[in-house]
């Protein structure tokens, strides 16, 4: 069988540029190439003709016997062109790529095969090292804890993670199919467009922003968006883009805000408040201790004043100096002068008065109640009053936010005649309503008792902040 492959083959096949090597059925060496032996690390000078196949090569694993069956058995060509493990007689580990095929006698027989082999350990380990590094880095892109994208130049996205489509609530489908631009809030994509015209041309590295995107469901979040340019070698650049949802923190930072913001008007408000009520007091002292001979009753006067402003306060100071109910002002500010129940009904629709609004009427009813209990009818029995009672009934437009309110006495001690001097808390009365309430004041002295009609225009009030009225309730349990 040796003398079948002629003398001109044999040359050829020595010089050969890759290792082959012609086999009999029995696995005999027939002919082989020069770079057979080089790959297989044998000497150049080894003698194979004749010899076993298995016996040169002991360790060859019971894998490839059974191909080299097949092959002479079947008459099939095989091949393994991406390369195989194998471990030589030293313990080295190569790859090979082959091929064999059958050689046929001149009757058509099987007479063996040929191996055509390549050793391509150092591209194999290549190739192998470049998907471990594929991997590493496909499980650090799709695990991120925050969102990564690759985008070109021209804001096409290349490459998404999990994290990223989460974040912006869209598939990874439309993101493809789509524009980096589109996903920016139009106020913030010219400065978006200015940063990566920088990235593109050299003058940053990188950039960290602050922006506003356009969710997958129409919502506007924030993002805190880092962005750099990558230019791999003999490749095209393109740009990394990390995302992290910044939008809770937004939110936060705008109530705390707003809520400062309505400190600062809380407080000067306060400021507001506290100036126009120690102005209102020096006016009581001065008037009251001006008009008031006697020091004793001049302090039961002033002190009286000042507890109807101290209760008008305790509903201002609940409601956070926003405002207060005029039905809680008028009940606050009669509670003390109605000795005997039923004396006195007030009632009316809502009307929510502003700060300014709600000290001038609940000082407008101590002057009318204390007047009352003084001369009219909630005088006590021994002056006539016995039986007098007070209504207090208002008419209260949402709409114009006017305000007509009437303070009617009945069963008191009968009036002769309309007092002949305006005091002290006439005087308060209409210079309270003009100021604040832009109204006026009119004083029917009827026979049967005092009627006094008040028309006024109730400016809007600030709407409560429940978050300053937690403020409020924690300052008062200081």
């Amino acid at each position: 069988m040796i003398d079948t492959v002629s003398p001109s083959l044999t040359t050829a096949l020595k010089h050969a540029p890759m290792g082959i090597a012609i086999f009999d059925r029995s696995m005999r060496y027939l002919a082989h190439s020069a770079q057979y032996l080089t790959d297989q690390g044998l000497p150049a000078d080894l003698p194979l003709l004749g010899r076993v196949h298995y016996e040169v090569f002991p360790e060859i694993p019971r894998f490839w016997r059974d191909l080299h069956a097949r092959v002479l058995n079947e008459g099939v060509e095989l091949r393994e062109d991406g390369g195989d493990r194998y471990v030589d007689r030293h313990g080295r580990v190569e790859w090979i790529r082959w091929s064999m095929a059958p050689w046929r006698t001149d009757e058509g027989a099987v007479g063996g095969l040929v191996l055509y082999t390549e050793v391509v350990t150092a591209a194999v380990e290549a190739r192998l090292r470049l998907e471990a590094a594929e991997a590493r880095y496909k499980a650090v892109f799709e695990q991120a804890a925050m969102g990564v994208a690759r985008i070109s130049p021209r804001g096409v996205f290349l490459e998404v993670n999990d994290r990223f489509c989460a974040i912006t609530r869209r598939t990874r489908e439309s993101l493809v199919a789509g524009n980096a631009a589109e996903l920016i809030a139009p106020a913030d994509l010219p400065g978006a467009q200015g940063h990566v015209r920088s990235l593109l041309a050299g003058r940053l590295d990188t950039y960290a922003a602050e922006r506003r995107l356009i969710a997958g469901d129409g919502s506007l979040l924030w993002i805190r968006l880092t962005v750099s340019k990558v230019q791999p070698r003999g490749g095209l650049a393109y740009l990394v883009a990390i995302i992290a949802d910044i939008t809770a923190r937004k939110q936060v930072e705008a109530e705390q805000e707003r809520h400062q913001g309505q400190l600062r008007l809380l407080i000067n408000e306060l400021n507001h408040r506290v100036k126009n009520t120690l102005a209102t007091v020096q006016s009581m002292a001065a008037q009251t201790l001006r008009n008031e001979p006697d020091p004793i009753t001049a302090f039961e006067k002033f002190e009286s004043r000042l507890l109807g402003l101290s209760l008008a306060h305790d509903v201002l100071t609940r409601e956070s100096w926003h405002g207060a109910d005029l039905c809680e002002v008028a009940q606050r500010a009669l509670a003390p002068f109605t000795a005997a129940a039923g004396r006195v009904r007030v009632e009316g629709p809502p009307c929510y008065l502003p700060p300014g609004g709600a000290l001038t009427m609940s000082l407008i009813f101590h002057e009318l109640a204390t007047n009352a209990l003084k001369y009219g009818a909630l005088s006590p029995k021994e002056n006539g009053g016995a039986d007098g009672a007070v209504t207090v009934d208002w008419r209260f437009d949402p709409d114009t936010r006017a305000l007509s309110l009437t303070w009617t006495e009945t069963g008191g001690p009968r009036i002769a005649a309309p007092p002949t001097r305006r005091g002290f808390g006439s005087r308060l009365i209409e210079r309270s309503l003009r100021g604040e309430l832009h109204g006026q004041a009119r004083m029917d002295w009827r026979e049967e008792g005092l009627v006094c009609r008040l028309e006024a225009q109730a400016p809007m009030p600030t709407p409560p902040s429940p978050e300053l009225g937690v403020v409020a309730s924690l300052d008062e349990r200081r």
